[in-house]
């Protein structure tokens, strides 16, 4: 599987070629946005990780042109802290995942899991969310979260017996953009308010990152998912 890294600092780009190569990827580096559009044109990888920060083009007008040329090709943002603005304008944009600087490799495996389980997918499922079981509030979240799963996520909820503990449980191929978020914070708010415990499951590493960094975790326990390695 051939891997690009898009970033303007050696260092960077050097860390990332030592990490994947371990894995067995195929990794391309660019040291910039007009490079490696350059060569993801040329070698067409399935996965990208391209710097938000960029002299010149950066990785949200890589992440736009790869999109538009490499439907399939997964786009994973490396951000800076204090980028999650742009992370979640990336997330609107269909980027697969973001990880912050410096890297971690947890991060790194959990972006490159997700990165390879959407590849798999024929394209974005529709959102859905089911009851696991009839005893208890637990439900099964799947497919894209956006503004429009508000509706059935409404309607899953409804006629919960007040101050029941509410399971929330994520799908490793579930993604999300800015609206999504927003109905699932509101969401979250609405149970909190009507006294409910509420557990959100099988989150990935950065997911769970985001999550606590957009203060979810204020209205719920966040419980990531067991940690994998990338297939390769």
């Amino acid at each position: 599987m051939k891997i690009l890294v898009i970033d303007d600092e050696k260092p960077t780009l050097s860390m990332f070629r030592l990490f994947l190569a371990a894995y067995g990827y195929e990794v391309h580096t660019a040291d910039s946005g007009e490079a490696g559009l350059e060569v993801a044109a040329q070698i067409k990888p399935e996965i990208v990780f391209t710097d938000i920060r960029m002299p010149g083009i950066d990785g949200l007008e890589v992440l736009d042109q790869i999109r538009k040329t490499h439907t399939r090709c997964q786009v994973i943002i490396i951000t800076g802290h204090g980028d999650m603005e742009r992370a979640v304008e990336a997330m609107d944009m269909g980027a697969s995942d973001f990880i912050n600087k410096p890297v971690e490799r947890q991060a790194l495996n959990a972006a490159l899991i997700r990165a390879e389980n959407r590849l798999i997918l024929p394209g974005t499922p529709p959102f859905s969310i089911e009851r696991i079981t009839a005893e208890d509030a637990c439900f099964m979240l799947t497919g894209h979260l956006d503004r429009e799963s508000g509706i059935p996520i409404v309607a899953a909820l409804t006629g919960l017996g007040k101050g029941a503990e509410v399971q929330l449980r994520f799908s490793p191929d579930i993604s999300m953009d800015r609206g999504g978020i927003s109905v699932l914070t509101d969401t979250l708010k609405r149970l909190s308010d009507k006294g409910h415990q509420i557990r959100i499951s099988g989150l990935s590493y950065n997911i769970l990152k985001f999550f606590e960094m957009a203060g979810i975790h204020k209205m719920a326990d966040l419980e990531a998912c067991d940690p994998e390695e990338p297939r390769a």
